[in-house]
């Protein structure tokens, strides 16, 4: 089974500026899977790279000389969880260090950015609006 990944690389986190000024664009990828080149091209104007990947085999996305090993997960930790939480804000570009499921300075910081981005109260609480706004920008 492919699983269609959208992968942004960006020189700061979050939503701030303009696509020319926060993402990677124009830069040249190549995707492996099993060793074999499978896809290549070049990171959109905001910087993403969408690739599909089979699930369940090793993929590798090179890019600017750097390797990132990409691991497709079946399930995704629910969005009311802090774990859930923490793996959205961190693919969506946001900072919360390491995703442990611990609330901290990172993940406080990173849901208070969100919510700047998204127009939403910035108190740094992931209630129900909140994750009501995750699940729509990740696109659940």
């Amino acid at each position: 089974m492919l699983r269609k990944l959208k992968i942004y690389f960006q020189l700061f986190p979050g939503k701030h500026g303009t696509d020319a000024e926060r993402g990677v664009s124009g830069v040249d990828y190549t995707l492996k899977v099993d060793g074999r080149t499978v896809d290549q091209g070049k990171t959109a104007a905001d910087g993403s790279v969408e690739v599909l990947v089979p699930a369940g085999q090793p993929a590798e996305l090179v890019l600017l000389g750097t390797s990132y090993d990409l691991k497709i997960d079946n399930y995704l930790d629910a969005v009311g969880t802090v774990a859930g939480q923490q793996r959205r804000l961190s693919m969506l570009g946001y900072d919360v260090g390491t995703i442990d499921g611990q609330w901290g300075e990172n993940s406080d910081r990173a849901t208070l950015d969100f919510q700047g981005d998204e127009a939403l109260d910035p108190d740094g609480a992931a209630g129900a609006n909140t994750q009501n706004k995750l699940r729509s920008v990740f696109g659940e």
